[in-house]
């Protein structure tokens, strides 16, 4: 009855599917064996903290290690599946994790409670997403559908540790969050499927996008995983655990599998649980399965048919014996329109109208579940056929929900990009760098970016004071007028040349310098061409190429002093892979070394100062506009900030825990976000035939066909200030066009309906540096200055949308110093 683990080399030809990074299988189920030896009982409440080392509770596989901040689960390479599994079991009770999930698209952390009848309660983190978690659950191993999965909003969870609790009776199952309850199972909605057998914990990271993996997935995952961008490593500081049964032992009698047949050797079987469990928050939201319908990509367990069970960690791999025969035809598309399933371009798709019937009326139905697997579905000769949000053939009636799953997003994340036409129209400006290029160009784009965004680069806050220093020189105290945006603009370009290039180019000193102007009227001219279209071919250029003249110039000197520095002549293979940069290299120097290629260089540093410089002076812009029209908010903001870090007459420059530490700076900082999102506008190009879940007939909710090439067009600022997004207006819920940073503490935006970041694989890779230089700059600006006044007018509230939003007219305000006397 013991769960047995095992690493990820079984890299053997005798699966038909892919390779997995760590399998899980139980040597003796109780319900199919009447000899099966009794699970070893916690039978008590243990807390055991992790950054003391590691704990005689867990049997370790793959080597975890243990620092001061906990039990890491560290994915370096294809095979790593590192793991802890309990030694005991509980029978009922309560679990609390404080994770740290791992980031890296592809990589997936897991919190897993698993019976040896194969019940399980799951926590599962995607590392290409941090702004939620997937709750999920299983009955007796039973995967014939996939209605149980659920997603939760837990943003910026890579950056911080929660606590994310399982509790556990024999009439709930509560999944919380920070101590908000965001999910409830009782036994009659899990239709005959609730766990309640002897269950050991089990945490661990492991790669499902590797690419030996299935293409569902890596799909599923997010992606591929590129390990020179590693490693990833998920930490787990404490466990908390309570048993609500007593005893040494746990045993089945039967195989019934219920939880009455549970006995207890020396103790008693509990089934009422410690305390009362909070119901789901109403602030809290999730995006479940409605109906029959099955969730895509719910959970770890690949749904592949009716006849196989799930293959992905921590579960059992069965072989796949069905057809590759893919659907190419799916309702609501063109007349001859012919499609591939999610991540299956590469096969050879033919029509399913070839299925043969089988006997007794019935029909075998080829085709592939949500996760891109070969599957065949066995169904009534000529019954309805019925599709999910993908295209994808279902057997039961779906209720299709409004929206689609943000799994559905990263299903076909590579059927869509930027494409050839945006590449062209935009090299002369970003080159071919990370916001211009698809496929294996843009990944490596993204992997040279990597190094520098780590935590312990931006939890380096010291990069940003001395520059902060000289903004507040500026901001003068005595309630002169000053354009504040102007100067964001100036402080942005000097922290990220610092930060990413070496050295400042001091352009506080210099608002008006020449490399500003330029940067500002090439994007301007370059977004005039985007807009033209066909007829690009009449705007005016001039300007466009005097700018790049005086921008290239700007940066050769960068480029020079890397390629000088740099040692990367002779170095080998493994040593040019970009990797995690010490605080005394750059990120420059870490580029140099992976390529001598002054044109690459030089387009990763327009990109990465595009996104370093742009966006966060706009976020700041309109941040301080937004509190020089609301004073209540900013006395509210600048009280918090002072208890924290002190104010005028003992400040102290925040740390990066600081700033995680003051929810409203947080609120205020999100609601701008919500409101301003720095690129307001983006589009997506086909890059084959492909579907949109939404969009077609059953009054829009079925997939619409979208051909090779299409251009599609999106607004995250639309999207984020949709009524039909929030509830109704309230005293708790005011207008979605209001600035409101109090709306945070009763409202949680769904998946995907807040991403100022965007999200998927593109999410943006800076945005927690972005986050801590817009956090470390408020808190440094209020601590010194008691009040702003607002000089702006009803005239200056037009936006401004070329590349990055901003305000169209500046931000003019005045600052007045605190009583105290400055003591920096």
């Amino acid at each position: 009855m013991r769960t047995q683990t095992f690493t990820a080399a079984l890299f053997t030809a005798a699966l038909a599917v892919s390779p997995i990074a760590a399998q899980t299988y139980t040597t003796c189920n109780p319900l199919t064996s009447g000899s099966c030896p009794a699970d070893p009982a916690l039978g008590r409440s243990v807390n055991i903290n992790f950054a003391e080392g590691a704990s005689d509770s867990f049997t370790p596989q793959g080597n975890p290690t243990y620092d001061s901040n906990g039990a890491s689960f560290t994915v370096a390479k294809s095979g790593d599946s590192p793991q802890l599994a309990s030694k005991w079991y509980i029978m009922f009770g309560r679990v609390e994790f404080k994770v740290k999930p791992a980031p890296g698209v592809g990589i997936v952390s897991s919190a897993v409670l698993q019976s040896d009848d194969l019940d399980e309660i799951d926590w599962e983190w995607l590392g290409g997403d941090s702004s939620q978690v997937q709750s999920n659950y299983f009955g007796k191993g039973q995967t014939t559908t996939w209605n149980r999965g659920a997603f939760h909003p837990s943003p910026n969870n890579q950056a911080d540790f929660h606590t994310y609790t399982i509790d556990w009776t024999a009439n709930q199952i509560a999944w919380q969050i920070d101590g908000k309850t965001v999910r409830t199972l009782s036994p009659d909605a899990a239709q005959g499927q609730y766990p309640q057998t002897p269950m050991m914990i089990k945490i661990g990271a492991w790669s499902g996008g590797d690419p030996s993996n299935a293409p569902g997935t890596v799909a599923w995952a997010g992606g591929s995983t590129n390990y020179a961008g590693g490693p990833y490593s998920m930490v787990v500081q404490s466990i908390a655990v309570t048993d609500y049964s007593t005893g040494t032992q746990y045993s089945y009698s039967g195989t019934s599998g219920t939880w009455q047949s549970i006995q207890s050797q020396g103790g008693k079987i509990g089934s009422g649980g410690g305390k009362a469990v909070a119901p789901v928050d109403s602030s809290s939201s999730s995006s479940t399965s409605s109906g029959s319908a099955p969730l895509p990509f719910s959970g770890t367990h690949k749904d592949e048919a009716v006849t196989t069970h799930a293959n992905v960690y921590p579960w059992v791999a069965t072989t796949l014996a069905t057809s590759t025969t893919a659907p190419t035809s799916y309702p609501n598309l063109p007349s001859g329109y012919k499609t591939s399933p999610p991540d299956s371009s590469t096969s050879s798709p033919s029509d399913l109208s070839g299925a043969s019937p089988a006997d007794g009326g019935l029909e075998t139905i080829t085709g592939y579940d949500q996760r891109g697997f070969p599957t065949t579905v066995v169904q009534v000769k000529g019954a309805a056929k019925h599709y999910n949000d993908q295209g994808n053939l279902i057997t039961a009636t779906p209720s299709l929900a409004p929206r689609s799953s943000p799994t559905t997003v990263y299903a076909q994340a590579a059927d869509s990009g930027k494409g050839e036409d945006f590449l062209r129209d935009w090299q002369d400006f970003l080159g071919h760098g990370v916001f211009t290029t698809d496929g294996e160009e843009w990944a490596q784009s993204r992997q040279l970016l990597r190094p520098q965004f780590v935590k312990t680069r931006i939890r380096d806050l010291e990069i940003f004071e001395k520059h902060v220093q000289q903004l507040l020189f500026l901001l003068d105290g005595q309630g002169k007028e000053v354009d504040i945006s102007q100067l964001f603009y100036g402080y942005t370009l000097d922290a990220a040349t610092d930060f990413l290039l070496g050295r400042s180019v001091d352009s506080l000193g210099n608002v008006d310098s020449d490399f500003a102007k330029a940067f500002e009227e090439v994007q301007r001219i370059q977004t005039i061409r985007a807009r033209a279209g066909p007829m690009q071919r009449f705007v005016p250029m001039q300007s466009f190429y005097k700018g790049l003249e005086v921008i290239n110039s700007f940066i050769e000197p960068f480029v020079q002093d890397a390629l000088h520095s740099s040692s990367a002549q002779g170095l080998s293979d493994d040593e040019k892979e970009p990797k995690e940069n010490s605080s005394s290299t750059t990120w420059l120097q870490s580029v140099a070394k992976f390529t001598r290629d002054r044109k690459v260089i030089r387009d990763q540093i327009v990109n990465i100062l595009l996104a370093g410089r742009d966006t966060t002076a706009g976020t700041l812009s309109f941040l301080f506009k937004e509190l020089s029209a609301h004073p209540a908010v900013y006395a509210t903001l600048r009280h918090e900030i002072l208890a924290k870090c002190g104010g005028a007459a003992r400040p102290r420059a925040p740390s990066y825990e600081d700033l995680k530490d003051m929810p409203y700076l947080q609120h205020c900082i999100h609601e701008t976000l919500r409101l301003y999102p720095p690129v307001p506008f983006n589009m997506r190009v086909a890059l084959r035939d492909t579907t949109l879940p939404r969009g077609g007939a059953d009054g829009l909710a079925s997939p619409v066909g979208v051909r090779k090439g299409t251009v599609i067009g999106y607004s995250t600022m639309y999207l984020q200030r949709d009524p039909a997004l929030y509830p109704p207006v309230s005293a708790s819920s005011p207008p979605v066009a209001q600035f409101c940073p109090e709306r945070w503490d009763t409202w949680t935006p769904r998946p995907w309906q807040y991403v100022p970041f965007n999200g998927g694989p593109r999410i943006c890779i800076g945005q927690q540096f972005a986050i801590a230089e817009i956090g470390y700059t408020t808190v440094r600006i209020l601590q010194r200055f008691e009040r702003m006044e607002k000089y702006w007018g009803t005239g200056d509230e037009a936006l401004k949308s070329e590349i990055v939003l901003s305000p169209a007219n500046g931000v003019k305000v005045g600052f007045y110093s605190a009583a105290e006397p400055v003591m920096t």
